[in-house]
C-alpha cells in the first residue's frame, strides 16, 4: 500500500506486495533470514556538525535534492523506502526502462526484445537480449552479459525475491553482448526484468559472493553504468554525486554535482526550497502544499494519472471461516450499496483537499471505460431494504437481518473494519468519513486502526487480512509499469487465495472467487498483440465492477515541489524521478519569477 500522506511516501509502494512476498521468502527459504534487512555494511552514526557544515564542499551550480533520511543502500532489490530507489538509478542503468510517455526504451540494451525483432519466442518463455557495446563501468571494466547473469544468480543464491525473477529457470550468455533469459512461464513484465525503480544490473567483478547480496560492499559503495559516481557519504548530513566520466551517453550528464541533503524536518526542508538553496522537495503534504503553492519559485508537480487507488476491500468471506460466505456482504446489492452511500467528492475535499482523483476502478493506465456508479444514499437504502437489510428501531440507528437469506434473522448490520497506521492523518481523516456515511444509511462499521505488521502478518502469527478476520478494510495500492497483469492477479485470481494449507497463494485476502477470471489470467500470460490484451484487460474491468470485489474511491497522486531553476526533470508514476537525472540542468530563474 501506498501512504498518502507519510513523510516516506513511497515507502508504502506496494507494501502489502512487500509485507507478504516476505512472508513468501520466509517460508521456502526458512534457512535464510525470513526479510531483507539492511547490508551490514551500514552507514555510521550521524556526526555532530555545525549547521555551516551542511555546505562544506557543495558547489555552487550543484542540484540539491532534500530527503527525510539516509537512505538504506544503492540496492533496490533489498529495501523498498524510495530512497534506495532514488540513489539507485543514479549508478546502476537497467536493460529497459519506462519513460513519462508510458512507453519503454531500451538503456544498456540495443532495442527492446519482442515478437516482431525475434527477441521474444512464440511461447514467450525465451527473451533474447543484445547489449550496447561501448557501455563501462566506472572503473574502466566492460559491461558484458556476465553482469547480467550475476544479478540474476545474486538474487537466486541469496534469496531475495524481486518481480519475475523467481520465474527465471535460467540466464545463458553465448557472448559478452547478448543474454538468454529461460522463462518457466511467460512473464507479461519481462521488458522490465533488469529495471524499474532504481533496479538494474550490478557489476560481477566488483560486488562479491552472490550468495551474501545482503552484505555487499557494493550496496555502500558501488561503481556506475550510470550518469553519476557517488563522491562522498555523510551520514545524517548528504550525499555527494559528481558525473561519471565513462556513462555511455554522449554529452550526459549536464549538472556538474548532484547533491542529496538530509533535513528531517519538514519545515525546514520547506524553507529551504523557498530560499532557492535546494531545488526538490519529494513528496510534501498537507499545510506544506498549500504554502508551497504561493510561492512563485517553486511549481508543485502531481503525477498524472494518479497511480494508487484508496479503496475499500470487501472480505467475501466469513470473519473467522474464509470457508463459508459473508453474511453482511454476499449479496451485490449491499456492496453497491456501501459504494453508494460515500460520497467521494466531499472525501476528497475534506480529506485530501480536493487533490485526489475520483475514479470507478484500478485500471486508469489501461484506459477501459466503466459505467460509474454514483453517490446516492437514498439508492444505498433502497438496495439494503431489497436485500432485507432494514432498519427496524430508528434508536438503534443500525439495520439488521429482516428476510436478508445470509444471515440469522435479527443480525445487526455491523461490519469490522481494519486500516493500518503507516497510512497517515489524510487517509486516516478518510476512514472516519467513511465511517460516518455508512452511519448515515445505518450501516455501523466499527473501525480499528492496527499497525501494519499485524494486518499483514503471516498465517502463522494470525495475520487479520491472511486469516479472513475482517469485512471491510481501507488501503490504498498501485502497479508499477503500464501492464496490470501481475497485480490483479495476485488481488483477484480465484487461485490466489491464501489458506491454511498454502497460507502463500497470493494477495486475494477477500476471497474474491469468479471462475471466470482464470481464463482470463490464463490469457494474459501468455504473449499477446496489445490489442488483444487491451480486450482482455477492459473485459476484466467490467467483471470486478460489476462484483465490485474492491470498492475504488481515490487516485491519489504523488506530489514533487521543484524549484523553478531546476530544468529537464520530467517526474512520472513509472519509475522514480531520478529517471532522467542525466538531463537535470539549474538555468537563471525567469524573470517573471525575481
Amino acid at each position: 500500500m501506498k501512504a498518502f500522506v507519510s513523510i516516506n511516501h513511497a515507502d508504502n509502494r506496494k507494501f502489502i506486495e512487500t509485507i507478504l512476498l516476505s512472508v513468501l521468502l520466509l517460508i521456502l527459504t526458512s534457512c535464510l533470514q525470513p526479510k531483507p534487512a539492511p547490508p551490514t555494511s551500514t552507514p555510521a552514526p550521524t556526526p555532530t556538525l555545525p549547521p555551516l557544515a551542511r555546505e562544506v564542499d557543495v558547489e555552487k551550480g550543484a542540484i540539491k535534492i532534500l530527503i527525510a533520511s539516509d537512505p538504506p543502500s544503492f540496492n533496490a532489490y533489498l529495501n523498498d523506502s524510495g530512497y534506495e530507489a532514488l540513489i539507485g538509478e543514479l549508478v546502476y542503468s537497467a536493460l529497459a526502462e519506462i519513460g513519462h510517455d508510458g512507453n519503454y526504451y531500451p538503456e544498456l540494451a540495443v532495442d527492446l526484445p519482442t515478437l516482431d525483432n525475434g527477441g521474444l519466442s512464440k511461447d514467450g518463455l525465451t527473451v533474447v537480449w543484445r547489449l550496447k557495446p561501448e557501455v563501462v563501468w566506472s572503473d574502466g571494466t566492460p559491461f558484458s552479459s556476465a553482469d547480467v547473469r550475476y544479478t540474476w544468480q545474486s538474487l537466486r543464491d541469496s534469496g531475495i525475491w524481486a518481480p519475475g525473477f523467481d520465474l527465471i529457470t535460467d540466464v545463458e550468455t553465448p557472448d559478452p553482448h547478448t543474454v538468454m533469459v529461460h522463462y518457466r512461464q511467460f512473464y507479461p513484465n519481462y521488458l522490465l526484468q533488469f529495471g524499474g525503480l532504481g533496479m538494474g544490473v550490478f557489476p560481477a567483478h566488483y560486488c562479491g559472493d552472490t550468495k551474501k547480496m545482503l552484505s555487499w560492499d557494493c550496496n555502500q559503495k558501488p561503481i556506475s553504468t550510470g550518469p553519476f559516481l557517488l563522491g562522498e557519504w555523510v551520514p545524517g548530513v548528504r550525499l555527494t554525486f559528481v558525473p561519471n566520466s565513462r556513462y555511455f551517453v554522449p554529452h550526459r550528464p549536464l549538472a556538474t554535482q548532484l547533491v542529496l541533503q538530509i533535513e528531517p524536518d519538514p519545515k525546514l526542508r520547506q524553507r529551504i526550497l523557498e530560499r532557492g538553496n535546494a531545488h526538490l522537495d519529494l513528496w510534501p503534504e498537507g499545510q506544506f502544499l498549500k504554502r508551497l503553492e504561493r510561492n512563485p519559485n517553486v511549481y508543485l508537480y502531481a503525477t498524472e494519472p494518479a497511480r494508487y487507488v484508496l479503496s475499500l476491500i470487501p472480505n467475501f468471506s466469513k470473519v473467522g471461516n474464509p470457508t463459508e460466505q459473508n453474511p453482511m456482504l454476499a449479496d451485490v446489492r449491499v456492496r453497491q450499496a456501501i459504494f453508494q452511500a460515500i460520497d467521494v467528492e466531499r472525501l476528497n475535499r475534506k480529506a485530501f483537499e480536493g487533490r485526489g482523483r475520483p475514479v470507478q476502478s484500478e485500471f486508469g493506465q489501461v484506459g477501459c471505460f466503466i459505467q460509474p456508479y454514483y453517490y446516492d444514499p437514498g439508492i444505498a437504502q433502497a438496495l439494503l431494504d431489497q436485500a432485507g437489510w432494514k432498519l427496524v428501531d430508528p434508536k438503534e440507528k443500525v439495520r439488521r437481518c429482516v428476510g436478508c437469506t445470509t444471515a440469522p434473522e435479527g443480525t445487526p448490520f455491523i461490519l469490522k473494519s481494519y486500516s493500518y497506521e503507516e497510512l497517515g492523518k489524510s487517509l486516516q481523516d478518510a476512514y472516519k468519513l467513511i465511517e460516518e456515511m455508512l452511519g448515515r444509511v445505518y450501516i455501523k462499521l466499527d473501525r480499528q486502526t492496527v499497525e501494519g505488521g499485524k494486518l499483514w502478518g503471516t498465517w502463522h502469527d494470525n495475520g487479520i487480512e491472511l486469516r479472513g478476520n475482517f469485512d471491510l478494510n481501507l488501503w490504498d495500492d498501485g502497479y508499477f509499469g503500464v501492464d496490470p497483469t501481475i497485480h490483479l492477479a495476485d488481488f483477484f485470481d480465484p487461485r490466489a487465495i491464501p489458506t491454511r494449507d498454502n497460507p502463500i497463494a497470493g494477495l486475494n485476502v477477500g476471497r474474491y472467487n469468479n471462475p471466470k477470471l482464470m481464463d482470463i489470467f490464463d490469457a494474459l500470460y501468455t504473449p499477446l498483440p496489445n490489442s488483444r490484451r487491451q480486450v482482455l484487460l477492459c473485459e476484466l474491468a467490467s467483471i470486478l465492477h460489476q462484483d465490485l470485489a474492491h470498492m475504488p474511491l481515490l487516485a491519489l497522486p504523488d506530489f514533487y515541489a521543484i524549484h523553478r531553476t531546476l530544468a529537464g526533470i520530467t517526474p512520472h508514476i513509472y519509475d522514480t524521478v531520478t529517471w532522467n537525472v542525466a538531463d537535470w540542468q539549474i538555468v537563471p530563474l525567469p524573470e517573471q519569477y525575481p
